[in-house]
């Protein structure tokens, strides 16, 4: 009886964690060195995205404050063009999109759980479409 457990509960195991949803963007590949984070492309084309979980007391509005005051911060001269509920999870997180200086955008998504920030940034070209499968690994940590 213990053995058949033990294989069930390995089995469920196993299962879970082939179907737990990647943190990373379709394709893309890890940064050296790095930990949750990625890359795609080279030189004028390159796109980067990384996400952290960090200790966070507030709710989603405290949040989306400290992401916008904090992307003005790290990066002068940056403008915030919108800053919205995340498609795919509205009410349980956000999206901001800055401009940035050099041509370049970034787009940070936010979502507090369970006493943690969770927060991606995804910087590209300005010109460049953003890439789908980026969405879809902001939806796995996000939602």
């Amino acid at each position: 009886m213990v053995k058949k457990r033990f294989a069930y509960f390995l089995a469920v195991a196993t299962l879970a964690a082939c179907n737990a949803a990647s943190p990373a963007p379709a394709g893309w590949q890890p940064v050296p060195g790095e930990q949750n984070a990625w890359r795609h492309g080279t030189g004028p084309t390159l796109q980067t995205y990384e996400y952290r979980r960090t200790d966070f007391s507030g709710a989603l509005p405290d949040l989306a404050s400290q992401v916008t005051v904090d992307a003005l911060i790290q990066h002068p001269g940056a403008r915030l063009r919108s800053s919205n509920p995340l498609g795919p999870c509205p009410g349980a997180a956000g999206l901001a999109t800055f401009s940035l200086s050099g041509g370049r955008v970034l787009q940070e998504g936010f979502a507090v759980h369970d006493g943690q920030a969770i927060r991606t940034v995804y910087m590209r070209p300005a010109g460049q479409r953003a890439d789908s499968n980026v969405l879809t690994a902001m939806q796995n940590v996000l939602c």
